[in-house]
């Protein structure tokens, strides 16, 4: 009789280092892909996955279990380490994701956290209004509102 395998009912925020890139790249790569697209393909996947493997960009996943019976993804982050020149700061360039409730909590505090480890001064994220109900709780301050017009 074989055991059964037991799936904790939680959703972690992996970093995954430039070496692994490749090996997580299929569980990524459609909320990559999608998430650039929201934002009228700033860059390819294929430039956000040869920048994740060099470690200009940084990768994020969300991955687990909602109901204890299977894992899978939830969401992706990409950020970027800019020097200014007074300060670095962290800047997240992508956040894509569903059943943020699950996952939101631990985003932000990896996000900070990674922002420390590179000596970051701020935190930068441009994101929709409706991100603003997740961002408060957890200090953030609506400082801006982005205007946006293409130019052909």
């Amino acid at each position: 009789m074989q055991a059964e395998k037991t799936i904790r009912k939680e959703v972690n925020v992996l970093y995954i280092e430039p070496p692994k890139v490749d090996e997580f790249w299929p569980l990524v790569e459609f909320m990559v892909t999608q998430g650039l697209q929201y934002e009228g393909n700033p860059m390819s996947k294929e430039d956000v996955r040869n920048k994740a493997k060099k470690g200009t960009l940084q990768l994020f996943i969300m991955f687990g279990s909602d109901d204890g019976e299977k894992n899978k993804v939830f969401g992706t982050f990409v950020t970027q380490v800019t020097q200014l020149p007074n300060f670095k700061q962290l800047e997240v360039l992508l956040l894509k994701g569903e059943k943020r409730q699950l996952w939101q909590k631990e985003a932000m505090e990896t996000i900070e956290h990674v922002a420390v480890q590179f000596g970051c001064k701020k935190l930068y994220i441009l994101a929709r209004l409706g991100w603003k109900k997740a961002f408060e709780p957890f200090g953030w301050k609506m400082r801006k509102v982005v205007y946006e017009k293409e130019l052909k």
